[in-house]
């Protein structure tokens, strides 16, 4: 099969390799960073490809392009087949093999990172990279092969990645120490009319159900600081003198500044079942990952 396969030309390496700069660019030129030579090379590789597999590849889309199916299904392959090698040189060499992870950023902060230590015992000869994504992005780089991993919510997985369920995620109210005197009326929604809360900003899904809870109960949430992140939230506790409603990863960090979690049942509204989520496809490629995704599973469990 392989001879029959390179007897024509067409079909290299370096082919290949520009055919996913171009992909993962959006467009040729910006895949050649302005540079006019490398412009009318990848094009001409392009072009290559599609005479040799007999097929449209990518096709314009404004001022970028778009992959066609069977582009999309080359770009996969390719990718795939890149990051296998890589592994293999790697592992010849001793090094270590890179696995990327994506997933938000309070579990990089409060699950990824403190467990860190005993993922890298398990697995010594893996470099890991972090990727702060909204889950969308995240499954998406999945499905398309530009992540590893991704630790998200359940049923944002589809076929064909699959999952396997790390915890529930939950939220708690977290108080600082100069607001403990709160703490008496912890059990009463009402508390949350007075007490200083930063929280996310924007108008996401967790902005919008704290904002239907309050309208719910007729409470007026008393928002003094908008974050990016749940992470920045949880240093305004400790700085800012201000509580915050965060996933209760955050125990840890928040009590050893002193805060103190408070339990709402209201919040399980938030409940969130999550999970590890990988391609079966890259892992059937890059045998290291499965090693990897069993390692995760059992460590990351919460």
């Amino acid at each position: 099969m392989v001879p029959e396969l390179l007897q024509q030309s067409g079909l290299s390496f370096d082919r290949l390799q520009s055919f996913c700069l171009v992909a993962e660019a959006g467009g040729v030129t910006k895949a050649a960073k302005g540079d006019p030579a490398k412009q009318s090379l990848y094009s001409r590789q392009i072009r290559e490809l599609e005479e040799f597999f007999g097929a449209e590849l990518i096709r314009r889309k404004g001022r970028g392009i778009a992959l066609t199916q069977a582009g999309t299904n080359l770009h996969a392959i390719a990718r795939e087949s890149f990051a296998a090698l890589s592994d293999f040189k790697s592992e010849c060499k001793g090094q270590p093999v890179e696995v990327v992870i994506g997933t938000g950023d309070s579990v990089i902060q409060w699950l990824l990172l403190p467990r860190l230590g005993e993922i890298r015992k398990r697995i010594p000869r893996v470099r890991f990279k972090f990727l702060n994504l909204p889950t969308d992005e995240a499954v998406k780089r999945l499905a398309d092969g530009l992540i590893d991993f991704a630790l998200v919510r359940e049923d944002a997985i589809g076929r064909p990645l699959q999952a396997t369920s790390l915890g529930v995620l939950g939220y708690s109210l977290f108080i600082p120490q100069t607001l403990k005197s709160a703490i008496g009326r912890a059990d009463n929604l009402k508390l949350l009319d007075d007490l200083p809360l930063a929280t996310l900003e924007g108008e996401g899904s967790f902005r919008g159900a704290l904002a239907e809870i309050a309208r719910k109960h007729k409470i007026k949430v008393n928002i003094q600081v908008e974050c990016s992140s749940f992470s920045l939230a949880a240093r305004a506790i400790s700085e800012g003198n201000v509580a915050a409603i965060l996933p209760n990863l955050a125990a840890a960090e928040i009590k050893r500044t002193g805060g103190v979690e408070v339990r709402l049942e209201f919040l399980r509204h938030f409940d969130r079942k999550m999970c590890l989520a990988s391609n079966p496809r890259s892992v059937r490629i890059r045998p290291i990952l499965q090693k990897v995704g069993a390692t995760l599973a059992q460590v990351c469990q919460f």
